[in-house]
């Protein structure tokens, strides 16, 4: 007995989920840029003053040491996703803080390296590799930490969008509601294709294998198998458009993913080094702990 099958309808109309932008990024927006504009209008004015004299008062060393404390608390942020939930406030708050500290932890570094590697003062040789402990690699370190935080969020944004115009449109939804009804369609085709011509399953078989188009060699059957064909052929066209369309899911969550992978191997790496540079440059520049090498 032929099933009749009824291709799920079409959502034409466009809808895009997105999350409302918490009041968080607004605080610590403002936050962020004026404290960056407070040492950036020290280091204009006020530092040149020669009352401010000693490491304490070194208008750059100070600016270090808060971009290390601003980089300590941005990357609380992976303790607070990964290891301790229970810590307050809402994860999208913890994002807005992790994105406006990083940018001021780099606006703070270059002012503590006086802009020496970006806007002066580049490498002649391979020895500014090393000096000042590591501080060029740990400036480029941190660049490179924001410069990846920034692709990661234009990534996830692009990511949500593309998924979500896309179980917009499909009729279905994400790629799990995707993954079911393709399986309920390859239920039905199967029994479309039971006792029927071998050209009949053959078809039906590639067509289930195509991702996107179905197969342009239509076989030749007898009368009888016409009726079951249209409708074997109807759902399989709903299966290679849901096909295509939890292709289309699959790659946008591969580039987010394959940037996770990068950034989580490199960034730990960066902050190895900026730790590096400024626990040496405390211990032996200014707490005078450790000997100069």
């Amino acid at each position: 007995m032929a099933i009749s099958t009824k291709s799920s309808p079409q959502n034409t109309g466009r809808r895009v989920w997105h999350t409302p932008t918490s009041k968080a990024a607004l605080y610590w927006c403002l936050f962020a840029l004026l404290f960056c504009a407070l040492f950036y209008l020290l280091y204009l004015v006020l530092f040149k003053a020669p009352i401010f004299t000693g490491p304490w008062f070194d208008r750059i060393f100070r600016a270090g040491v808060f971009s290390y404390l601003m980089i300590l608390a941005v990357s609380a942020y992976s303790l607070r996703t990964r290891f301790m939930r229970s810590l307050p406030w809402k994860s999208q708050n913890w994002v807005w803080m992790h994105m406006w500290l990083g940018i001021a932890a780099v606006l703070l570094a270059l002012l503590h390296a006086d802009f020496r590697f970006v806007l002066h003062g580049y490498c002649a040789n391979l020895n500014c590799v090393t000096d000042h402990y590591w501080g060029m690699p740990a400036l480029y370190g941190l660049i490179f930490i924001a410069v990846s935080g920034a692709v990661g969020r234009l990534l996830d944004k692009w990511q949500a969008r593309s998924i979500a115009q896309d179980a917009s449109t499909n009729g279905v939804g994400i790629s799990k509601a995707i993954k079911d009804r393709l399986l309920e369609l390859e239920y039905v085709v199967e029994r479309f294709s039971a006792g029927k011509s071998e050209p009949f399953k053959q078809y039906c078989a590639a067509a289930i294998e195509s991702v996107g188009a179905l197969p342009g060699n239509v076989p030749t059957l007898s009368a009888k198998e016409q009726t079951d064909f249209q409708r074997a052929y109807t759902t399989l066209e709903e299966h290679a458009r849901l096909e295509a369309s939890l292709k289309k899911q699959h790659q946008a969550h591969i580039v987010f993913r394959s940037w996770r992978y990068a950034h989580m191997v490199l960034v730990p790496l960066a902050l190895l080094i900026i730790s590096y540079h400024g626990i040496a440059e405390l211990l032996i520049n200014v707490l005078h702990i450790l000997p100069r090498g």
